[in-house]
């Protein structure tokens, strides 16, 4: 599960972002972008669709829609709308969240993978 900070380090070609893409790519591990994540990611970025396309569109990226029952589940939940996305959908299929913000998880009971901002 790739949140939105994550997100804007694939547009920074992060190496260790890349090497989980290349991953993703060959088979060996799933990356997942909830798609409240995207929109916060894209209202930090502002690229084109274009610009979108080598990650959304790569073999092992799959986008998860905000489902009604999701957006039910949520709703009371403290924090940003992006980030108990992105923690329901990590619970609901047991993944991690692979961030660069991880002050955003503090009190959710949630795998992390730390990325941090320029290389690690």
């Amino acid at each position: 599960m790739v949140d939105a900070s994550a997100m804007v380090a694939f547009f920074d070609a992060h190496p260790r972002l890349m090497a989980l893409l290349d991953q993703a790519d060959a088979g060996r591990l799933n990356l997942l972008l909830p798609t409240t994540a995207i929109a916060d990611a894209q209202a930090h970025i502002g690229v084109s669709l274009d610009g979108w396309h080598a990650l959304l569109f790569s073999p092992g990226v799959r986008s998860l829609p905000l489902t009604e029952h999701a957006a039910i589940d949520v709703g009371g939940w403290p924090g940003d709308l992006a980030t108990r996305h992105t923690v329901h959908e990590a619970q609901a299929l047991r993944a991690a969240v692979v961030t660069c913000e991880p002050a955003r998880y503090r009190g959710f009971d949630v795998s992390l993978l730390v990325i941090r901002p320029g290389g690690n």
